[in-house]
């Protein structure tokens, strides 16, 4: 009797975990559907002599007219991120690709890339990277 019992304990509490991750599977799901984007990305890697090559693209689906990315390469300067340099461009084509080298000095960066596609806008945030 007491094996049954710890079964259905276990059972209730795993559905009730399931019932609470409903809304973030749905929310993300949601937010996974984009209408214009294809794919998009913030891309960063710096060498061991310190050059940063940066990559931020847009991929449009076959419907987009125009497409537009920007890239800011940021620094770590205690709690907060401090722009270093920024790039954009624009274009008429359905894919966009923003390709750059930039030397940076020692510390911690990032790649912040903004994209649009028609009406479209996402953000994507590269990982850090430590020089």
């Amino acid at each position: 009797m007491m094996k049954k019992s710890h079964r259905i304990t276990a059972l209730c509490i795993m559905l009730a975990m399931l019932v609470a991750a409903i809304p973030a599977i749905m929310t993300e799901a949601a937010e996974s559907r984009m209408t214009y984007i294809i794919s998009y990305s913030a891309d960063l890697y710096i060498s061991d002599s310190g050059e940063a090559s940066i990559t931020g693209y847009v991929r449009g689906k076959s419907d987009v007219t125009s497409t537009y990315v920007s890239a800011t390469l940021q620094k770590k300067s205690g709690n907060a991120w401090i722009d270093v340099e920024f790039w954009e461009d624009s274009s008429t084509e359905k894919n966009l690709s923003i390709v750059e080298t930039y030397s940076v000095s020692r510390g911690t960066y990032r790649l912040v890339v903004t994209v649009s596609a028609n009406t479209e806008t996402k953000t994507a945030i590269s990982g850090e990277r430590t020089y």
